[in-house]
């Protein structure tokens, strides 16, 4: 497959990137709008995939849009929002059958665009803003949404981690928005706020699949007309990584109860390493060693040697200076769970692990990239990696470092590990 060195801004800064292959049938276009995550818009934005999904001028309802979408050979579109690090994105997807395999069809990638282009910048209004009726049922899924995710204690109890860990950092803005806030959203907000992602959003466009490059992207600077003029508040590369690292100045642990059976402990150490700098792969092995994977060190011991956990795992953010270790425990074992954890941790950072761990976990963090490669889907994300850290840094790249990483680097890339913020939630009465 052959890739684009840079992305072209045609137009507006709307930055184009063509990313070629014989190897699929389909066509799949991601638009994605950029900016930095702020609180008071979060909870707005998640609504925005359904009440854009709902309807637009020429479409007016979500019927007549899946009835444009089987026209088009039976298109499939897909509207969602995600946070990264600092930046929050809107994505609207579509894949699409390729015209070279439709007899007597030369257009479906102009209409594919001019659809996009009605979706995006055409949406069903009313004379105040979006339709009345559209927000309210969409703010209605939302509060369901939040409501269950309150619910599920794994996901309460790092979100809450994330709180006490991240004070004042962006990264501590909640991805799925406020419960607070929804009954402060109006049609009319709602649209004002959708007008300015459009206007300060960096706005990229992948396409990938067997089409010309430079058609393709003289097509999409005729039809994609809606595009708003340029801004200077648009992000540049890197935009999603911190600006700098935070060391750990005293380390917390925050206690709350709640009506469980089982405890949730998660435990927030600061990396003083991100995705830019020559450690991260690194970090990145040792991680997985210490818990990202079933012979990883936690599980291993945690889970399996002392039956402690329910379940364990480490995770390490790409975007951020952080790993999260977490599991589910009984609320009496809080003491023997967090000592053999920080075991663990030592065990990592003085290089005491196997060799077999080390090359078990190398080769299955190379897999999971070269699998990613073989789908149009992870060859696009993996282009995205590199506008929102900023480098040329590639997949292949990444491979080639899994390959010669050492015990001695992880112990140097782990080395600066820090525990910062540990929370416990735990069951009344066990507090």
């Amino acid at each position: 497959m052959s890739m684009p060195k840079s992305a072209e801004a045609i137009k507006n800064n709307l930055h184009v990137h063509v990313l070629e292959s014989k190897n699929f049938k389909t066509v799949t276009v991601e638009l994605k709008f950029q900016t930095l995550v702020d609180r008071a818009t979060i909870t707005e934005r998640n609504l925005l995939p359904g009440v854009l999904r709902a309807g637009t001028k020429r479409f007016p309802t979500a019927s007549a849009i899946q009835d444009e979408l089987d026209d088009l050979y039976g298109a499939s579109l897909q509207l969602y929002q995600s946070v990264s690090g600092n930046c929050h994105i809107l994505t609207v997807q579509m894949e699409y059958a390729n015209e070279r395999f439709i007899e007597n069809e030369n257009n479906l990638e102009e209409n594919i665009f001019g659809f996009l282009n009605e979706l995006l910048f055409n949406p069903k209004i009313s004379q105040v803003g979006f339709d009345k009726n559209t927000v309210a049922q969409e703010k209605e899924k939302l509060r369901k949404n939040l409501k269950a995710s309150k619910d599920d204690k794994s996901s309460y109890a790092g979100e809450r981690l994330i709180d006490e860990m991240a004070i004042g950092e962006l990264d501590s803005i909640h991805p799925s928005g406020y419960l607070e806030d929804i009954d402060k959203i109006s049609e009319t907000g709602l649209y004002a706020t959708y007008k300015n992602l459009l206007e300060t959003a960096r706005i990229d466009v992948f396409v990938a699949g067997d089409v010309n490059p430079e058609e393709t992207k003289e097509l999409i600077g005729a039809v994609l007309s809606g595009v708003p003029d340029g801004s200077d508040k648009r992000l540049s590369g890197g935009a999603a990584l911190p600006s700098d690292v935070k060391l750990v100045e005293k380390p917390k642990t925050i206690r709350e109860s709640d009506e469980i059976q089982q405890a949730k402990l998660h435990i927030g150490y600061r990396t003083q390493t991100i995705f830019t700098d020559a450690d991260f792969e690194a970090l990145m092995i040792g991680s997985m060693i210490l818990g990202g994977h079933a012979g990883s060190l936690l599980f291993t011991t945690v889970r399996e040697q002392h039956s402690l956990a329910y379940y364990v795992g480490a995770d390490l953010d790409l975007y951020s200076d952080k790993m999260i270790i977490f599991c589910g425990i009984a609320p009496k074992d809080y003491e023997k769970t967090v000592e053999i954890i920080d075991e663990q941790v030592a065990i990592l950072k003085a290089g005491t692990f196997s060799d077999e761990v080390l090359e078990d976990t190398k080769a299955m963090m190379i897999g999971s990239y070269q699998q990613a490669l073989d789908g149009i889907a992870g060859i696009i994300a993996t282009e995205y990696q590199k506008i929102l850290t900023g480098t040329l840094k590639s997949p292949q790249d990444m491979i080639e470092k899994f390959k010669s990483i050492t015990r001695e680097d992880i112990q140097r890339a782990t080395s600066k590990l820090e525990r910062d913020t540990t929370f416990f939630l735990t069951s009344k009465g066990e507090e």
